[in-house]
């Protein structure tokens, strides 16, 4: 009976062990809630303060601080909007994540959203507001150095059942990246996800 106990006290100490060393780090890039921003180079290409590059708080709508032109989503000239948001920031990457997963982490931005990082595309264009998505940046990144992430937001969607999803209603049509943004780092085996 004690060898039998031993040995399960031995495969739990041995399991919860293997538990913590597989435990997901997350580093955000942004702030983690409106009003507790952090400041990311930006670009308007129209509309209030366009043209010249300056900071804005991330996650934030462009139009709430001071940048493009307010929408309203029945408005005649929302269905067609041009203003593009330019962001870039950097950030640094520990040498001892060469051997995890890491992802990069946008919670919702308005609307199409392209990602780079050091220059390269992180994936396809995403498209759509209001939900999160994330690429898997772990060959793209320079570990133990300074790491460049671009972003270029089209306040519009250059998809026609996006745009009737997201503007045909009634209020108001915000541009930017609006929710945190974050490096999610894990084991490269991992589980995707659990419903």
């Amino acid at each position: 009976m004690k060898q039998r106990f031993l040995t399960i006290l031995t495969v739990f100490f041995s399991a919860s062990s293997l538990l913590s060393a597989q435990s997901t780090i997350t580093k955000y890039l942004s702030g983690n809630d409106y009003g507790a921003g952090v400041e990311w180079d930006f670009k308007l290409s129209e509309g209030r303060r366009s043209g010249v590059w300056t900071k804005i708080q991330v996650p934030s709508c462009w139009e709430l601080e001071g940048f493009g032109k307010y929408n309203y989503g029945h408005a005649k000239d929302s269905v067609r909007g041009k203003e593009v948001g330019y962001y870039k920031h950097q950030f640094d990457v520990p040498s001892d994540w060469k051997s995890q997963q890491v992802e990069i982490v946008f919670e919702g931005s308005m609307t199409d959203t392209e990602v780079r990082i050091n220059g390269e595309l992180a994936g396809p264009i995403h498209q759509g507001s209001f939900y999160s998505f994330r690429y898997d940046i772990s060959k793209l990144v320079r570990y133990g150095g300074q790491n460049v992430l671009e972003v270029k937001v089209a306040k519009h969607s250059a998809n026609e059942s996006v745009n009737k999803a997201e503007r045909y209603a009634d209020y108001w049509i915000f541009g930017g990246i609006f929710r945190p943004v974050f490096l999610e780092v894990k084991p490269k085996q991992n589980i995707e996800r659990v419903a």
